[in-house]
């Protein structure tokens, strides 16, 4: 039989451990996130891509339109390249709960996952503001027997094409599938980005190339490449590229748009989520925002919270009816 003294620490015993637990529980749990909450200090940018690039580019003017409104913290661009995009976009997994990380990101968030293995997908993270859409434009060297992008499937479907890429999850890599589609054979040479793609155009290397409206621009003034078509849904608002014509204007069922937006890691509070919302639309109102559309031939997008989520889902079916 169990003795009174006995009991009596084992109880005591019982209730100091149960007080070390729930202490420890206290001590490990996160504090709520208050009504007023807003980010202090450092905010993380990631880009997960090389500097200089169209990524890089839009995370660097979101950053500008940030910075500019003064509200008590500075957001820092920050590269981690590698895998096309798989390493930063998988390291942001980690900042999970972080109202101070942002991460901007392209169309490829979607691609990727349905070419490689990897440990994310677009829903791993919070959608905040879409802000810009970009297309994609086919050039051929000015001497090339080709006008249009009709003329170059037409050649395909005779003999290989050969055209470059600047990765096997992007834009061009969504141009290509349009093509292949149409009836055409292609064959792909794989290169570091839109301007090696470039180059190997002028160098005889490949025979066409899908290309950024704002890369390719240069050299349809210089006269050494042609425009054949784009794959936007509308022509340009441009000048010197508003006389090229679409792809369905030539009769073509193609089309390509490259989203661009920012994103905020899973599991932060919806105070957070609003607070990014709210002043990423600001920043969008910022002349460096202007000025970065019209230099690089996007269209404007605004697109917030859950009509973006709308979207990405949208999107995502579409590529993979592309990709398949």
């Amino acid at each position: 039989m169990t003795s009174p003294l006995r009991a009596t620490r084992a109880l005591a015993g019982i209730a100091g451990s149960t007080a070390l637990l729930t202490s420890c529980t206290l001590l490990n749990a996160t504090p709520p996130v208050p009504d007023d909450w807003t980010p202090r200090g450092s905010v993380s940018s990631l880009v997960a891509f090389a500097p200089g690039g169209g990524s890089d580019r839009s995370a660097r003017v979101m950053a500008q339109g940030l910075n500019e409104l003064d509200a008590g913290y500075h957001v820092n661009v920050e590269n981690k390249e590698g895998g096309s995009g798989a390493v930063g976009w998988a390291g942001f997994l980690a900042e999970k709960g972080n109202g101070n990380a942002l991460l901007v990101a392209e169309g490829a968030l979607n691609t990727l996952p349905l070419v490689y293995d990897v440990p994310f997908t677009y829903k791993s993270f919070t959608p905040l503001v879409m802000f810009a859409n970009d297309s994609r434009i086919v050039v051929a060297r000015k001497d090339a027997p080709y006008k249009t992008c009709s003329d170059v499937v037409d050649a395909a479907k005779k003999k290989r094409v050969v055209t470059g890429s600047s990765g096997k999850t992007g834009a061009d890599a969504l141009v290509i599938a349009e093509l292949k589609q149409e009836g055409g054979q292609f064959g792909v040479v794989p290169y570091g980005s839109t301007g090696e793609v470039l180059t190997g155009l002028l160098g005889n290397q490949i025979d066409v190339a899908p290309s950024s409206a704002s890369s390719a621009k240069p050299y349809l003034e210089s006269g050494d490449m042609k425009a054949l078509c784009t794959l936007s849904d509308k022509r340009y608002d441009d000048p010197v590229l508003g006389g090229v014509p679409t792809a369905k204007e030539q009769g073509m069922d193609a089309h390509v748009t490259l989203w661009r937006g920012v994103f905020a890691p899973s599991g932060i509070d919806d105070v957070q989520r609003r607070y990014w919302i709210r002043d990423l639309e600001r920043a969008m109102k910022s002349k460096a925002y202007r000025d970065y559309l019209e230099a690089d031939l996007l269209t404007p997008a605004d697109l917030s919270g859950a009509k973006f989520a709308a979207y990405l889902k949208k999107y995502d079916a579409q590529v993979k009816e592309v990709l398949k």
